[in-house]
């Protein structure tokens, strides 16, 4: 059963590494150097324990001679050690840096082509945890298989140098390293399942305090603070607990194997001293042997370690190529179609959707926008406004009938035909903690400083950026914290225009913004209108009198449309939603 379980994970280790190498190759130049400057350590490292013995026994029979060049044989031999270190540890950490930059962009470029059902159904944590931590056991296995190959090597090269020196002791050692490898071979077995429950757990806390820091505000104001600290308090306890099981389990078969070792140092001395007093063993030869014991019990615990890494490698290369190629974590799927302009016509055939486990949004619903015009959607909370803009934007797919732009099916469209020619103006827009610079610099990275502004200015965010301090260089916090929501959206809103795509797609965009800033906004959307196919979504009417047509939306179906003074003259619902705002207004 063990031998199939290790056989089952040198297969995996082995398909794993040949996986890893491929982030490796172009940086291969160094991993040849490691090699040869530990092939020359384990050839001086057999040499310099016979040239120390042979120097022990020229100081003791007072051989001046023989020992003024054996001590400049090692003294050349410690300086090439020493240069090897040097030279090895900087090409290991050259290797090691470029293998985790490389795994860790491939891994967040594959982390954001997961599709949306995905990741908002694992917690934050769970990504994190796999881009900073595991990506560093992958990165470093290249260097961890030289180093124990080192130390295997050499040490084996001091073991046969003993045998050379008395068999009989040599034989000791041997059947003590068969004893100590099986022991720690069997505890690193249970070690392991206590790492994996670690690494879980771990997981999940991680994925808490996550949440916890980021929704700090909205915490503080729900006055929940009692309540979340209880959680992370839970979390944090079961975490320490899983650490302290793991650790004293790693304690207890530390302390039979620390037994072994002093059973046999035991046996070995006692050996030792009957071989001196019966004249069959040089007490300077019994020094170079005790003076070498601990290289020499170290090689199962050199193995052990690296079956130990080996587990920890395969565990953290399976949570990673789970992401990379796996079917844990889908990906989002496009079609090749590539269209090479966008009139900005979009049409519903059809369309019944649905998230997963839930009720339907949208039932059956059909309607047709054409190039340039402006539509608004309006209707109550949870009738499926959102979900139509995240149907438009390839978030989510149909569950049946067609969502077409320019008469394509987005099912066919590649991702730059779909997300590359819309904007989406969101109700939360995440902004990113940098510069206000750089949150518009991700959009475009040439963009020119007339460009920034002027679309800052179109948002009616460039006065309020003029009386900061560092102006476009302030940092924003993280999740743009340091903003008002209105300034927030009008952030977001530049972003957008900076992109200059043919549909923009507003979603409540301007909720919070008041009334003044409003208009302005409004003002602006009125200028682009006849040029980009425009989309609203709105609770306040006021946003969406102008538009070209307005949808009323109910239960997921297109229940009305008209121009705002049509559907005031018809409709009920229409005129009921006009009623509750203008009553808020009072």
């Amino acid at each position: 059963m063990n031998e199939k379980k290790v056989e089952k994970n040198l297969h995996g280790f082995f398909d794993y590494l040949k996986k890893t190498y491929t982030f490796a190759k172009k940086d291969k130049k160094y991993f040849i150097f490691i090699l040869l400057g530990c092939v020359t350590y384990c050839v001086l490292s057999i040499l310099s324990p016979l040239l120390t013995a042979r120097r022990i026994v020229a100081l003791t029979s007072s051989l001046w001679e023989q020992l003024i060049l054996i001590t400049c044989a090692i003294l050349f031999i410690e300086l090439l050690y020493n240069l090897i270190r040097f030279c090895n540890n900087y090409f290991m950490s050259r290797f090691y840096f470029a293998i985790k930059k490389n795994i860790q962009s491939e891994l967040t470029k594959e982390t954001l082509k997961i599709d949306m059902h995905t990741l908002n159904t694992n917690s934050s944590g769970l990504f994190i945890e796999r881009i900073n931590e595991d990506t560093s056991n992958l990165a470093e296995v290249f260097n961890t298989i030289v180093d124990y190959s080192t130390l295997i090597l050499s040490n084996i090269g001091i073991f046969i140098s003993i045998f050379f020196l008395n068999k009989v002791i040599f034989l000791i050692y041997f059947l003590f390293l068969i004893i100590l490898y099986s022991s720690q071979k069997y505890a690193a077995n249970k070690i392991q399942e206590k790492n994996k429950i670690v690494k879980t757990i771990k997981e999940n806390t991680s994925g808490f305090i996550s949440e916890l820091v980021r929704g700090t505000k909205d915490i503080k104001i729900l006055n929940a603070e009692s309540s979340f600290v209880k959680n992370a308090n839970e979390k944090i306890d079961n975490l320490n607990r899983a650490f302290y099981i793991r650790n004293y389990t790693r304690s207890k078969f530390r302390l039979i194997n620390n037994n072994i070792r002093d059973l046999l140092d035991f046996l070995i001395m006692i050996i030792g001293v009957s071989f001196i007093i019966n004249g069959e063993l040089e007490v300077a030869i019994m020094l170079i042997i005790l003076e070498y014991r601990e290289r020499i019990m170290s090689i199962s615990f050199n193995f052990e370690n690296f079956f130990d890494f080996l587990k920890t490698f395969n565990l953290s290369a399976e949570k990673i190529f789970d992401i990379l190629e796996g079917d844990k974590f889908p990906k989002e799927k496009f079609g090749t179609k590539k269209l090479t302009k966008v009139e900005g016509e979009i049409e519903f055939k059809n369309v019944t959707f649905q998230y997963e486990n839930d009720q339907e949004v949208l039932r059956d619903i059909s309607f047709k926008i054409k190039p340039n015009e402006t539509v608004s959607f309006v209707g109550k909370s949870g009738s499926g406004k959102s979900t139509i803009f995240n149907l438009i934007a390839g978030l989510y797919y149909p569950k049946s009938g067609s969502v077409l732009i320019d008469g394509n099916s987005i099912t066919d469209l590649d991702k730059d035909s779909i997300r590359g020619n819309l904007s989406i103006i969101s109700q939360n827009p995440y902004i990113f903690n940098m510069s206000i610079r750089d949150n518009l610099k991700i959009i475009k990275e040439d963009i020119t400083e007339e460009e920034m502004i002027n679309a800052c200015k179109m948002a009616c965010l460039h006065d309020f950026i003029m009386t900061l301090k560092y102006g476009y260089d302030t940092v924003v916090g993280e999740g743009g914290v340091t903003l008002s929501g209105g300034q927030k959206q009008r952030l977001a809103i530049a972003r957008a225009l900076i992109l200059k795509t043919e549909i923009i797609l507003f979603d409540e965009a301007t909720s919070a913004l008041d009334n003044e800033i409003q208009a302005e906004i409004q003002k602006s959307i009125q200028n682009m209108q006849g040029e980009y196919t425009i989309l609203i979504i709105a609770h306040r009417l006021s946003t969406v009198i102008n538009s070209d047509r307005i949808l009323l939306i109910d239960e997921g179906k297109v229940i009305d449309e008209g121009t705002h003074e049509e559907l005031l003259a018809r409709s009920k619902k229409y005129q009921n939603l006009y009623e509750l705002e203008f009553r808020r207004k009072i």
